[in-house]
């Protein structure tokens, strides 16, 4: 019996085995278990990694990082708060169904607050157990918190940039292993966010030099435009093409498709069209707004830009638009012109052709342009109100000139008359008349000439001449001035023969050169030479000497311009210019030879025929 129950008691060997054979595989496959675990986790790190890697939208990015966490911790829900470096608040964005809320925490407030505040993790079982959860938002949304996980995220710095927090792990608590994943997992966000915050911030940066590149060119062009403006204001001689000049150019700067610049009557305050550009233009030259009347008027009157972005809403101006500019208008701008003694309105038409509306920075560079536009009519009607006065005084001193030219013949003139009244002889007084006659005859050739002058006429009527002849009729008809002036007059024919010139005009010139001379001598009394003489090639010259004080080397340079005097009571300048463009109409020269107690003019008149302009037939 006893041999029986110890072979009944005896381990059976196979049933051993057979237990540490499931031992082993219960083992196995825990180990599996666990490795697919870790494996999952491998995995998923590396789908966050590229995850990471795959975009630089942080909102994007946050939402991403979220979703695999919640997946590889095994955690109900994720939270990434980033430090908001305006207010360092701690920020997170968190989805309720349909919308999208955000949670602000203090630094040190809450867990993740704590987190952000002492930069170290948190692992807590149950969060209502500790003092430092706040539960209001459980409260809001009614979810349940309990075990929790919180590690702060730091830059390659070694800076906190935010926290990350996962909830209610599905099985259990978080572990350690947990805790270290978690801190990879924030480790590598750190770094993505961190890159997508100097992405953008390069991109804004760029954004921000592409405005900036933008709003120099446009500066650039309108400087460009004021630059043009002030070429246009400087360089052109009457007002209408200043304003037609200045307006092409405002209208391209604002991009408008037509414009107009109106100025106001200085007596009824009404607006007259006086330049006007696209549209248009011909239609409006006679159209007047009146004072007050219109966008127009109002702005001419209140002194005040204005922009009218719905004209056809308007009532002030879509009644009058058709009339007042020759077509449609969708849009208006119009800023005012004001100087001194005037008023007036720059109007701007159709932003792009009326497909844009007219923006404060329009205003401001039209404002602008408006400026050096009034500053630019004052100085053109300060320019034409000098030419006008300029004109005048030149008229005067014309005139002068002319009745001083007259002077001569008509002494002679009234010196005959006289001896033709007291004269009996027939044949004296036959004499006396054709005297008389010529004088007349030299004072019509004289006025004509004084007004070819004027008008820049240079018609010669080339002759033969006698020199003797020519020169002692001059020195006959000089003799009585120069005597009443107590001037000796000596005349030298070292060339008596023939030559020709026209003999009205170089009579015209002797006799400026005569007056010239007895001006020059002045009242003490003098002398004056005429010398008559030909060159080895046969051009005729003429020398007029007097012994005056001599010219001022200051002005002998500009005598033979008009209207230049040295001195000479009552003297208009324009003697000396006469004679130069007569000498020069022959194809000759002057010159001056001046010290004082001598001055002489030299005239050469050339005596090729290949050069002598071909006679004129006669009027």
């Amino acid at each position: 019996m006893a041999d029986d129950w110890t072979v009944q008691n005896e381990p059976d060997p196979g049933l051993a085995e057979s237990k540490v054979e499931g031992q082993l595989r219960l083992d196995l496959d825990l180990l599996r278990a666990e490795m697919e675990r870790e494996q999952e986790k491998l995995r998923a790190l590396q789908d966050i990694g590229s995850a990471l890697g795959s975009t630089l939208d942080l909102n994007e990015l946050l939402e991403m990082v979220l979703d695999r966490m919640c997946e590889v911790m095994a955690a109900d829900r994720s939270t990434l708060y980033l430090i908001d470096e305006g207010s360092g608040e701690l920020s997170a964005k968190v989805k309720q169904g349909e919308d999208i809320h955000e949670i602000r925490l203090r630094i040190g407030e809450g867990l993740a607050g704590s987190v952000a505040k002492s930069g170290k993790s948190l692992n807590i079982k149950d969060a209502y157990l500790d003092p430092r959860f706040d539960a209001e938002w459980d409260r809001r949304t009614g979810y349940r918190t309990r075990s929790t996980l919180c590690v702060p995220m730091k830059n390659h710095h070694g800076r906190i940039i935010g926290v990350v927090q996962v909830l209610n792990r599905r099985e259990g608590y978080f572990t350690t292993d947990d805790e270290a994943m978690l801190a990879a997992l924030a480790s590598q966000a750190a770094v993505s966010i961190e890159n997508s915050r100097l992405f953008l911030s390069v991109v804004a940066k760029n954004i921000e030099l592409l405005e900036i590149q933008e709003q120099l060119e446009k500066k650039i062009r309108e400087l460009d435009v004021l630059f043009e403006i002030g070429q246009v204001a400087a360089s052109a001689l009457e007002l209408p093409e200043l304003l037609h000049g200045v307006l092409a150019r405002t209208m391209r700067a604002v991009d408008a498709e037509a414009a107009a610049i109106l100025l106001a009557d200085p007596v009824t305050g009404d607006l007259r069209f006086r330049a006007a550009v696209g549209g248009e233009p011909s239609k409006v030259s006679d159209v007047v707004i009146k004072k007050g009347d219109g966008i127009c008027g109002w702005v001419a009157a209140n002194g005040r830009a204005q922009v009218v972005n719905d004209a056809d809403d308007d009532t002030r101006h879509a009644r009058r638009a058709a009339a007042a500019v020759g077509y449609h208008a969708k849009n208006v701008l119009c800023v005012p012109l004001h100087w001194d003694g005037g008023v007036g309105v720059v109007e701007l038409l159709n932003k792009s052709s009326g497909r844009a509306a007219f923006t404060n920075d329009d205003v401001k560079l039209a404002t602008v342009i408006a400026g050096h536009i009034s500053t630019a009519i004052a100085q053109a009607e300060v320019r034409e109100q000098r030419l006008r006065e300029e004109r005048l005084v030149t008229i005067g001193q014309f005139l002068s000139s002319v009745l001083h030219d007259l002077k001569t013949p008509m002494t002679v003139v009234s010196g005959y008359v006289q001896l033709l009244v007291s004269e009996d002889d027939p044949d004296k007084r036959k004499e006396f008349a054709t005297t008389i006659r010529r004088q007349i005859r030299a004072l019509d050739k004289m006025t004509r000439e004084t007004l070819a002058f004027a008008r820049g006429d240079r018609e010669l009527w080339v002759r033969k001449v006698y020199l003797h002849k020519f020169f002692e009729e001059v020195a006959d008809h000089l003799r009585p001035e120069m005597e009443g002036a107590n001037v000796e007059l000596r005349l030298e024919l070292r060339d008596r023969g023939a030559a020709f010139f026209d003999e009205q005009k170089v009579l015209r010139a002797v006799h400026n050169l005569a007056r010239n001379a007895l001006e020059a001598i002045g009242e003490d009394g003098g002398m004056f030479w005429i010398e008559v003489d030909r060159s080895d090639e046969g051009a005729v010259v003429l020398t007029f000497t007097d012994n005056g004080p001599g010219v001022p080397g200051a002005i002998q340079g500009s005598l033979f311009e008009s209207f230049t005097t040295h001195g000479k009571e009552g003297g208009t300048g324009l003697g000396l210019a006469i004679v130069k463009n007569i000498v020069e109409d022959h194809g000759g020269s002057i010159s001056l030879e001046s010290q004082p107690g001598r001055t002489s003019f030299t005239i050469v008149l050339p005596q090729n025929r290949a050069t002598r302009p071909p006679p004129p037939p006669p009027s």
